[in-house]
């Protein structure tokens, strides 16, 4: 889901903007993305015997810094367009909260036809 809408929004802004917008915004869909693998094997490590609330908590400064150091080095250094970068990024992450959001919602039902 995230990919699709990382490539969606790339689409609108390749054709409205250029090219150079367009690889901007494949950027920003990419950092969202490794944000979420990140997130994904924090949670399988915090789920291991011994493993505590810390990995959690590592994980997500680990991605803070991460995504921190990833928006400069798109900005500053490649110089990407900063919007077309945000808006990869923003819709990449809204793609990721509506595809947990419907899980759960799912997972609840489920649960609820279970009882």
């Amino acid at each position: 889901m995230q990919a699709g809408m990382t490539l969606a929004i790339a689409a609108g802004f390749f054709i409205y903007r250029g090219k150079g917008a367009g690889l901007a915004t494949l950027y920003g869909g990419g950092i969202a993305l490794l944000v979420s693998l990140l997130l994904a094997f924090r949670f399988v490590r915090a789920n291991r015997p011994g493993a505590g609330a810390m990995d959690l908590y590592l994980g997500a400064l680990e991605r803070f810094l991460f995504v921190g150091v990833a928006f400069a080095v798109g900005i500053a250094v490649l110089k990407l367009a900063p919007m077309a970068l945000l808006a990869g990024f923003a819709g990449a992450e809204l793609a990721y909260f509506i595809t947990i959001s419907l899980t759960r919602e799912g997972a609840d039902a489920e649960e609820a036809g279970n009882r």
